[in-house]
């Protein structure tokens, strides 16, 4: 008897272990992962919250300005960040699963601008770019040559360069097919409206970076849960649906 209520003081008054939610951080970047109605969406963040759903991982979604984004995935344990360049630089901080949906990128100029004409990024450093702070591609072209200042402006989203560069502000825009017609749209213009400068899609595909202390059962879980909703088609359904959609008024940093 002693034993026995023992063990039911041990089950009424000692906590159960509950699993830590995975916090997978994001940024705005539509149609990838975007916030509309208070709620992360978009290819990749559906894709996302689908893959968990099959692995039976708790998940949890937040947008952040992308470097605040990438620091906590970094040191936060149980956590992830996606969409994200998977490059020889940050392929030891991370754990990756995916692939996850990309696109090519490009160097956009306005129609109204055809002085705007490098043939080459070395030739691009005479325009102005604006690039997303702790980007890849602030780090790529900080690699090239670009100075900040001078040939290079920082912001804090992707979509903070569109006003710039409609203003003239800035004279090249980064961007892909998948997100110039609806970033113009947004702001009253049209995919008419920009050409097509180069293709810089050299980075490398889109990832979700996990925390290396993400324990390999959810890395195994996760990564067979992308394979088979890409399998099955999901990834391909996704990008259909959100190519329907604009781009909502974004929110602050």
């Amino acid at each position: 008897m002693r034993s026995y209520l023992g063990l039911l003081y041990i089950s009424l008054f000692c906590p159960v272990a509950v699993a830590e939610p995975l916090v997978l951080f994001t940024e705005e970047f539509f149609p990838y992962n975007y916030t509309e109605n208070n709620k992360v969406q978009g290819v990749n963040a559906d894709l996302l919250r689908q893959a968990c759903a099959k692995a039976k991982l708790v998940c949890t979604f937040e947008s952040l300005p992308w470097l605040r984004a990438y620091e906590s995935a970094l040191h936060k344990a149980e956590s992830g960040l996606f969409s994200t360049a998977r490059t020889p630089k940050r392929e030891p901080q991370f754990h990756w699963i995916g692939p996850l949906a990309s696109s090519t990128t490009y160097l956009y100029r306005l129609k109204s601008r055809p002085e705007v004409n490098p043939l080459d990024l070395e030739q691009a450093k005479a325009f102005g770019i604006a690039v997303t702070h702790g980007d890849i591609f602030e780090e790529y072209l900080h690699q090239q040559g670009y100075i900040l200042g001078q040939n290079l402006l920082l912001v804090t989203r992707k979509t903070d360069a569109i006003p710039l560069f409609l203003a003239g502000k800035i004279d090249l825009l980064i961007g892909s097919e998948q997100v110039i017609g609806s970033w113009m749209s947004t702001y009253g213009r049209t995919r008419a409206d920009v050409e097509t400068v180069m293709d810089i899609s050299f980075i490398g595909q889109n990832y979700l970076a996990l925390n290396r202390k993400v324990s390999a059962t959810t890395l195994r879980s996760l990564q067979r849960a992308i394979e088979q909703l890409v399998k099955q088609g999901e990834m391909e359904r996704l990008i259909r649906h959100y190519q329907s959609r604009t781009m909502p008024p974004q929110r602050g940093p």
